[in-house]
């Protein structure tokens, strides 16, 4: 007879809000000074057009690399969620694959419009788990 052991993951931490939120203010921080750089040292094609610059391209794509990017790393965190302690993970508790972390990325924008609606019709936010973090089968955990 062979017997099988499988951790359980009932003792994990998840982050609350307010530590999310405050690691999402340092990654924009350090990813607001990394675009800035990246203007200095580009041209502008056209100055009058304000968002239909090529080098809007750029900063998509060095924002979606910087928070996929180091989703998928060894780490598992961003710089900010990396300073305060938490990582990403799947619900199974291990490491997020670039499509779960690109997932992530993109639904984003969708999360604060759920947060800012149910905050709008007075309705308290509990739950830890976000809108992107259901959609991508994944967590933030405190280490």
């Amino acid at each position: 007879m062979q017997t099988t052991y499988t951790q359980s993951n009932k003792n994990i931490a998840l982050a609350d809000l307010s530590t999310r939120v405050l690691a999402f203010m340092l990654d924009m921080f350090i990813l607001l000074t990394l675009i800035g750089i990246a203007d200095y040292l580009t041209f502008s094609s056209d100055d009058e057009a304000l968002l239909i610059k090529p080098e809007r391209w750029l900063h998509f794509l060095l924002s979606w690399l910087y928070f996929a990017g180091t989703e998928v790393c060894p780490c598992q965190a961003t710089l900010g969620k990396y300073l305060l302690g938490l990582k990403v993970t799947g619900t199974s508790g291990f490491r997020l694959s670039l499509r779960q972390a690109s997932v992530r990325f993109f639904a984003k924008p969708f999360t604060l419009f759920v947060i800012l609606i149910r905050f709008l019709n007075g309705l308290p936010y509990f739950t830890r788990s976000l809108f992107h973090d259901r959609l991508a089968n994944s967590q933030v955990v405190a280490k």
